[in-house]
């Protein structure tokens, strides 16, 4: 392949990246995620896309190191429960688990900003974080709520 061939391969690469960029961060693609949630049906078009629209800037200016807890169920596991999420409210980690992950995330890209949009849309009130990768987290404490 000539150097001229590589380049046009890598327009065209960078073309389909820049693509998927503004698909994540396009409010409409959370729409059905939005509306999911039992209760969202009253709000407009305009207020849910408002409201998706702040997710999406708040997820994009996470301030790091940012500290995320984990909660996790050694009372009563749940064997299909694979996890990468952690949340910023440790009352939300304590809701989830009996031992609670207490970690530093270094920078944005250890987090799925896609998921990470799409969860919090969800959820909101789970303040949720997602980090495909445990091992990308620095734990700095572990502790037992009961």
């Amino acid at each position: 392949m000539n150097l001229q061939e590589q380049i046009s391969r890598m327009k065209s690469m960078m073309g389909v990246i820049n693509e998927s960029i503004d698909k994540i961060l396009n409010p409409y693609y959370y729409l059905d995620d939005f509306y999911f949630m039992d209760g969202m049906d009253y709000y407009s078009e305009e207020q849910a896309l408002e409201k998706i629209q702040k997710v999406i800037d708040y997820v994009l200016n996470i301030q790091y190191p940012i500290k995320v807890y984990r909660g996790i169920n050694t009372i009563n596991p749940d064997k299909n429960y694979e996890g990468a999420s952690w949340t910023t409210d440790v009352r939300v980690a304590e809701g989830f688990g009996n031992k609670i992950y207490i970690g530093l995330i270094p920078s944005q890209d250890v987090i799925d900003i896609e998921q990470t949009i799409r969860t919090r849309v969800k959820n909101p009130y789970e303040y949720e974080i997602y980090v495909p990768n445990f091992d990308d987290i620095n734990i700095i404490d572990v502790y037992n709520t009961k």
